[in-house]
């Protein structure tokens, strides 16, 4: 596969995902997008954040441990669109 393509099911920029927060319960939505459309109040991460760039490459039913300036957070990939 070429770095232009991307895996089926994987989570990319522009990617739709919903997960499940283990660490501090709940469901969020984030759009995953370029740094200078990021509107994270608005659930637009940019790839280059913790949790944006911790996503990438992903698939639904994986967990995650993202490092972030608040502290660990474990994610579960519930939906990809």
């Amino acid at each position: 596969m070429s770095t232009i393509e991307m895996a089926a099911g994987t989570i990319h920029l522009g990617s739709t995902v919903t997960v499940t927060d283990t660490s501090a319960g709940g469901e969020r939505t984030y759009t995953i997008v370029e740094p200078y459309l990021a509107k994270p109040r608005e659930g637009k991460l940019s790839a280059a954040s913790p949790i944006g760039g911790a996503l990438l490459g992903h698939r639904v039913g994986d967990q995650i441990d993202v490092h972030t300036p608040k502290g660990i957070k474990r994610l579960i990939i519930t939906t990809i669109a």
